[in-house]
C-alpha cells in the first residue's frame, strides 16, 4: 500500500521534473498548418502522464497506454512521426500556449473557459466520477454523506459538485492531488473520496485493497475528454475532428479505450459540438 503510494508520487514528482526542464530548453513548435507538420516530418504531442490505467512505464522506462498509442496513431494517420513530451495538469496548457506542443492529448475536459484560449475538439472518451468508500459504508443516495469527509483534489471539478451538494454535516477535505485523496481514504483520515471510476478501481485492484469499492448507486457525473490545439490550427483542428470521428465508427478508438482500461469508453456514442 504504502510501496504503490510513494511509487506513484515519485513519478508524479520525475514527470514535473522533466516538464520543467524541457520547458527551460525547447525550442517552440511552429507547425500550425497540416503542410507544415508534414514538413516538418513529425508532431509534438503533449500526452498527460502519472494516472494508470490509462498509462503505465514498459521496460524501457518509457511512458506507455491509453494516450501514448492514441498519440502514436493520430500521427501515423497524418504520415510523420510522434514526438511525445509527457505533461501534468499544471504544465499542459503552458506548453500548449507556448508552442512546445503542437497538441494535447491530455484528458482536457472542453469547458468554456479552456474554449476561450484553445480549439477543443469533438471528445476522444470520457470517464465516471464516482464516489469511493469502504464496503460497510452505506451510500445509496446522497443524504447518506451527511456527517461525513468526503476527500478531493482541491480546485477540481469533483470539489465543485462534492462543494455543491450542500449536504448537511458534510466536510469536504481538499489534497494537493488525486494521489493524496485516495491516500486520506486508505489510511482512514476520510470517510469516502471522489474519484474516476477507472482509477480508482485500478488503485483497488493493484493494492490488494479488499475493503474499498467503488460506489455505482451515487453517481457524481460523467465527462468528456477533448484533444486541444492552438487558436490559430484551425486546419489541424478539423482534421483532428474527422480522424476522432473514423476512429470511433471504425471501432478502433473503443478497441484501444478496452485494451488499456479494460472497460468500454463511458457515456455510450461520444458526442460532437
Amino acid at each position: 500500500m504504502v510501496n504503490w503510494f510513494s511509487k506513484l508520487r515519485s513519478a508524479a514528482l520525475a514527470t514535473t521534473f522533466a516538464v520543467t526542464a524541457a520547458t527551460l530548453v525547447a525550442v517552440p513548435a511552429k507547425a500550425q498548418t497540416l503542410n507544415e507538420i508534414t514538413e516538418k516530418g513529425k508532431v509534438t504531442i503533449g500526452v498527460l502522464t502519472g494516472i494508470p490505467p490509462y498509462d503505465t512505464v514498459d521496460a524501457s522506462g518509457k511512458t506507455a497506454g491509453f494516450l501514448v498509442d492514441l498519440a502514436n496513431d493520430v500521427a501515423k494517420n497524418l504520415g510523420v512521426k510522434a514526438e511525445i513530451v509527457p505533461v501534468n495538469n499544471a504544465s499542459r496548457a503552458a506548453a500548449l500556449e507556448s508552442g512546445r506542443v503542437d497538441m494535447l492529448i491530455a484528458h482536457m475536459t472542453a469547458t468554456p473557459e479552456r474554449a476561450r484560449t484553445f480549439l477543443m475538439t469533438n471528445p476522444y472518451g470520457a470517464y465516471e466520477m464516482r464516489f469511493v468508500a469502504r464496503k460497510d459504508m452505506p451510500l445509496k443516495k446522497l443524504d447518506d454523506l451527511a456527517g461525513k469527509r468526503v476527500s478531493v483534489p482541491k480546485g477540481s471539478t469533483q470539489d465543485a459538485a462534492v462543494s455543491g451538494f450542500g449536504i448537511k454535516g458534510l466536510e469536504v477535505v481538499r489534497f494537493d492531488d488525486d494521489a493524496l485523496a485516495m491516500q486520506a481514504l486508505i489510511s482512514g483520515q476520510v470517510d469516502a473520496t471522489a474519484a474516476v471510476a477507472a482509477v480508482a478501481n485500478d488503485v483497488i485492484k493493484k493494492s490488494n485493497l479488499a475493503d474499498i469499492e467503488v460506489k455505482s448507486d451515487v453517481p457524481i457525473f460523467t465527462l468528456y475528454w477533448s484533444m486541444a490545439v492552438r487558436k490559430n490550427a484551425t486546419e489541424l483542428h478539423h482534421w483532428l475532428n474527422n480522424y476522432i470521428y473514423y476512429s470511433e465508427v471504425s471501432g478502433s478508438l473503443g478497441t484501444l479505450h478496452q485494451k488499456w482500461v479494460g472497460i468500454p469508453i463511458p457515456g455510450g456514442k461520444l458526442p460532437t459540438f
